[in-house]
């Protein structure tokens, strides 16, 4: 069975708000367990863009394990390993929205419990 990856693939964004003012901020109500996570894996938000490309190369290389479509567009969820700075490479959930024509998006990030 071929694992199914994300559409568009070469084209992920990530934006640099997700990143700085969510992913890594421990003071977002819902960002901030996620960016605990991230800063004690060794991404900073000054160097925000090594994280931004880590998660873009999770998009590109771990499988899409779900897919469905809501009101935003197509939703899809890409799960396991994802390259961190010191060396742990845990295992991860991504979600990722398809609006129209526009590439892979993505949403948020999390420890895949």
């Amino acid at each position: 069975m071929e694992t199914r990856k994300l559409p568009r693939n070469a084209e992920l964004i990530v934006e640099q708000a997700k990143v700085v003012d969510y992913l890594l901020n421990l003071g977002h109500e819902q960002g901030g367990p996620k960016a605990k996570f991230f800063l004690n894996r060794g991404f900073t938000a000054l160097a925000w863009q090594g994280m931004a490309e880590a998660l873009r190369e999770h998009g590109r290389t771990q499988p899409v394990t779900e897919e469905s479509t809501t009101r935003f567009g197509r939703k899809f969820i890409v799960e396991c390993q994802l390259v961190t700075p010191d060396g742990r490479n845990p295992c991860i959930l991504t979600a990722w929205i398809v609006e129209g024509d526009k590439p892979p998006r993505l949403v948020t990030a999390h420890p895949n419990s």
